[in-house]
């Protein structure tokens, strides 16, 4: 209903509509949405069936956003090569429940911020960019701390990353070839993977890794059968 009511007026025609533009509060209530043409992060009331913020901190559009396992730290990543990260906490107003608060803007990249991670328990947000590279941050402070480049040289764009509750990192790079590359919370590469097809999502189960693959392979035009492929990370 959401995104029938709104989706010519609210999402920029310039972006894909795809799960890394939403989150849903933990209590079922509300939805954060990024996408907008005016560049704001949005808050929907599912109750009420309207928005009930609508937020301008980014100068360019939203493409990423995140929250944490605690429900109370979102994280925005946007074309203008930045992150913001909020917190969100209980309003008196009864018309607009959810408070937001922009704590901090992460620096480092020189391109649009295509995904992201958070977790409050390592107290890390990992940013990837268009321009081949993942960033490190701490929620606290901000501070900088490394920086990914896993495909050296070439600095293909990143396309998706996933966090497990192992502390491994899954990152995934999209050029003329797909691949993943498996990353310790250190820093750490453990493996990399060449892979046959176009990945459209994946999520990290334990030492598990699902994949969904498109119908395409990205070498050859025939199609095949779409996909759900699960791995075993370390094998």
């Amino acid at each position: 209903m959401f995104l029938h009511r709104n989706r010519l007026t609210l999402f920029s025609p310039s972006i894909s509509l795809t799960s890394r533009l939403f989150a849903l509060s933990h209590d079922g209530k509300y939805i954060f949405s990024g996408g907008h043409w005016d560049s704001s992060l949005r808050v929907y009331s599912l109750s009420k069936s309207k928005t009930i913020h609508s937020i301008i901190r980014h100068t360019d559009i939203i493409t990423c956003l995140s929250l944490d396992s605690t429900g109370y730290i979102l994280v925005t990543g946007s074309r203008d090569a930045t992150c913001i990260i909020w917190y969100l906490s209980s309003s008196i107003d009864q018309d607009s429940p959810i408070f937001l608060q922009s704590e901090r803007i992460l620096y480092g990249h020189r391109s649009e911020i295509t995904c992201l991670c958070v977790s409050s328990e390592l107290d890390l947000v990992i940013t990837g960019s268009l321009d081949g590279t993942c960033n490190l941050y701490t929620i606290e402070r901000g501070t900088y701390l490394r920086t990914l480049r896993p495909t050296h040289e070439n600095l293909d764009p990143i396309k998706n990353m996933r966090l497990s509750d192992e502390r491994h990192l899954v990152v995934q790079t999209e050029n003329e070839q797909t691949h993943l590359f498996l990353y310790s919370i250190n820093g750490n590469l453990i493996r990399t993977r060449k892979f046959e097809y176009q990945i459209v999502d994946m999520i990290l189960i334990d030492q598990y890794m699902i994949i969904a693959v498109n119908h395409q392979s990205t070498h050859e035009q025939s199609t095949v059968a779409a996909r759900v492929i699960i791995k075993d990370l370390f094998e």
